[in-house]
C-alpha cells in the first residue's frame, strides 16, 4: 500500500508516526501510564498471546475475566501481535499497535477524499487536518484503548465500501461492531446515512441494510446474552450509564420519543446537579465546531453520522465523558476531517471555488490552534497536560532517577506476584498476577515509587499503610533506594 502512496503522504505520515511514537514512549518511559487501563490491557494483552484467558488481577476485586469490562474483543484479535513486536518494544507494544492504526485512519481519509474530489490538494489538507486535530492528541495520551483502533478503521471502511469492494467493507464492519457495545449503534446511523447516499445503488443499499440487521442482532447479542453472561455481583456492567434516560436502553430510547424537548436540552445543559461540572459541554460543542463542525449545517445529511457518538457522550452519567478529554471523543475525530473536506468539496460544484480553497486552508489552521490552546488548558476535568503538552519543554523530563528505577524493575522476575505503584503496574503486567497497591493479594513482592501518585489513597492513607507493612512482621525491606522501596514477603 505505501509504495501507492505519493512521496508527501509517506512524509506526512512518518512524520506523525513519529510524534505520536515520541509522545506515547515517553509518557510510558517517564511513568506517566496507568494501571487503568494501560496495565489492565497489557495483562490481558499477555495472557491473549499465550492462550489463556485473562482473569485480571488488576482489578479489585480482580475480574474473572477480561469481558466482564466490556464486551470487547479486538484484544484476543490483536493479540499474535504480540509475538511480533514485543521482543522489540516489550510493554510499549500495544502503543505502537494503536499508532499504526492512527496512521491507517490518516491515509484512507486522504484516500477517501482524493477519491471522491479528485483534488490532491484538498486531500492533503484533509489528511494535515486528521493529524492535527485535538482528538487523536487526547486519545493516545489516555494510553491504549480499543475504541481508538476500531475509530481508526472507520475511514477504511468507507473507502472500501465506496469502491464497492464489499468484502474489505464487510471485514472492516465485522471488526469494528466487536469493538466495543457503542459501535453497533453508531453502524446503525452510518448505514441509513449510506441508505441516502448510495440509493440509487441497490447493491449498496442491500449492503446497508444488512449491515443494520447485522447490528441489531450484534445488540440483541451483547446485552442479551454476553453481558448478563460475564456479569457477577462483584463487578455489575457498567457500560449504560444513561440515568437521566432510564434504567436500560428501551426506557432510553422512550424517554427520548416521549419527551424529544427535554432529551434535546440534556445534550447541551449539565444534568449532574453538580455547578462544578459547567461548561464543559460546552466547550467540546466549540471545539467541534471550530474544526470543521460547522460545515454540517451546509450539508445536513453529513449529521446523521454524528447523532449518536455526540449523543452517548452527553446523556451520559459521568461528566468525565461530556468534554473533550481521553478518548471520549476518537469515534468524531476520526470522521470528522474526511466529513469537513468532502464538504468544502462541495462547495465547489456550486462555483464557491475560491471560497472553498481558502476555507479549506482557514479550517486546517483554526483546527491546528484549537488542539495546541487546548494542551494547555481546558474546562474538562481530569486533563493532565503533562501527558499532551509536546511543545512544553517539561514534557520531556522525569522527576525520577530513571536509571535506577528501571536497574530494579529488571530485578523482578517475570514468574512472581507483584504488587506495585499504580505508575509501575503497567512496566510490570506481563505475567500471571500484578495488583495495584495497597491491593497486596497474593504478592510475593511489593514495588513502591515514592512521590508518584498515591491512587487510589490519599497520601495520608497512603503512607498509613506502607508503615503498617513495614512493621507487621510479615514483609522485610529487600530495596530501599529512594525513589525505590521494594518489600519482600517473609
Amino acid at each position: 500500500m505505501i509504495k501507492q502512496l505519493k512521496q508527501p503522504i509517506f512524509l506526512i505520515s512518518i512524520i506523525f508516526f513519529g510524534i505520536y511514537t515520541l509522545m506515547v514512549f515517553l509518557n510510558h518511559y517517564y511513568f506517566r501510564t496507568n494501571a487503568l487501563d494501560y496495565g489492565f490491557y497489557n495483562q490481558a494483552f499477555w495472557d491473549f498471546a499465550h492462550f489463556q484467558g485473562n482473569s485480571n488481577t488488576i482489578f479489585y476485586p480482580p475480574l474473572d475475566n477480561y469481558l466482564q469490562v466490556h464486551p470487547a474483543f479486538t484484544l484476543i484479535i490483536l493479540s499474535p501481535l504480540y509475538w511480533l513486536f514485543n521482543w522489540i518494544f516489550d510493554t510499549y507494544t500495544l502503543l505502537f499497535i494503536q499508532n499504526i492504526f492512527l496512521i491507517i485512519g490518516g491515509i484512507y481519509t486522504y484516500k477517501i477524499v482524493i477519491e471522491k474530489t479528485k483534488n490532491k490538494l484538498l486531500a492533503i489538507i484533509a489528511l494535515l487536518h486528521y493529524h492535527f486535530i485535538w482528538g487523536h492528541f487526547s486519545a493516545i495520551a489516555f494510553e491504549y484503548i480499543d475504541a481508538t483502533i476500531a475509530s481508526c478503521i472507520v475511514p477504511l471502511f468507507f473507502y472500501y465500501f465506496d469502491k464497492k469492494k464489499y468484502l474489505v467493507s464487510t471485514i472492516a464492519f465485522l471488526f469494528i461492531i466487536i469493538s466495543r457495545e457503542n459501535m453497533p449503534i453508531w453502524f446503525i446511523f452510518i448505514s441509513a446515512f449510506l441508505i441516502i447516499i448510495y440509493y440509487k445503488d441497490k447493491k449498496s443499499v442491500a449492503f446497508s441494510g444488512v449491515y443494520i440487521l447485522a447490528s441489531l442482532s450484534y445488540l440483541i447479542l451483547i446485552y442479551k446474552v454476553i453481558v448478563p453472561y460475564y456479569e457477577n455481583d462483584s463487578l455489575s456492567y457498567w457500560g449504560f450509564a444513561y440515568s437521566s434516560l432510564g434504567e436500560n436502553i428501551p426506557q432510553a430510547i422512550g424517554f427520548i420519543f416521549k419527551h424529544p424537548l427535554q432529551a434535546i436540552k440534556l445534550l447541551f445543559v449539565n444534568h449532574s446537579g453538580d455547578p462544578l461540572y459547567d461548561g464543559i459541554k460546552a466547550e467540546f460543542y466549540y471545539v467541534f465546531l471550530l474544526s470543521g463542525g460547522f460545515l454540517l449545517f451546509l450539508r445536513p445529511k453529513y449529521i446523521l453520522l454524528f447523532i449518536p457518538i455526540i449523543a452517548q457522550k452527553m446523556f451520559n452519567d459521568h461528566y468525565v465523558r461530556w468534554g473533550i478529554n481521553i478518548f471520549y471523543s476518537i469515534e468524531i475525530v476520526s470522521i470528522l476531517p474526511f466529513v469537513a473536506y468532502l464538504i468544502i468539496a462541495d462547495l465547489r460544484k456550486i462555483k464557491w471555488i475560491r471560497f472553498s480553497n481558502y476555507l479549506a486552508i482557514i479550517l486546517l489552521v483554526s483546527t491546528f490552534m484549537t488542539t495546541i490552546v487546548k494542551m494547555n488548558s481546558r474546562k474538562s476535568k481530569w486533563y493532565d497536560k503533562s501527558k499532551e503538552k509536546i511543545y512544553d519543554s517539561r514534557f520531556y523530563k522525569s522527576k525520577y532517577d530513571l536509571k535506577k528505577v528501571y536497574h530494579y524493575l529488571d530485578t523482578i522476575n517475570p514468574e512472581l506476584k507483584v504488587c506495585a505503584s499504580e505508575k509501575v503496574v503497567p512496566h510490570l503486567a506481563y505475567r500471571k498476577e500484578i495488583s495495584m497497591f495497597p491491593y497486596i493479594g497474593n504478592a510475593d513482592y511489593i514495588f513502591i515509587l515514592r512521590d508518584s501518585p498515591t491512587y487510589p489513597l490519599n497520601k495520608e492513607d497512603f503512607n498509613k499503610t506502607l508503615s503498617n507493612l513495614k512493621n507487621n512482621g510479615k514483609w522485610k525491606i529487600k530495596i530501599d533506594d529512594y525513589p525505590v522501596l521494594i518489600l519482600e514477603k517473609q
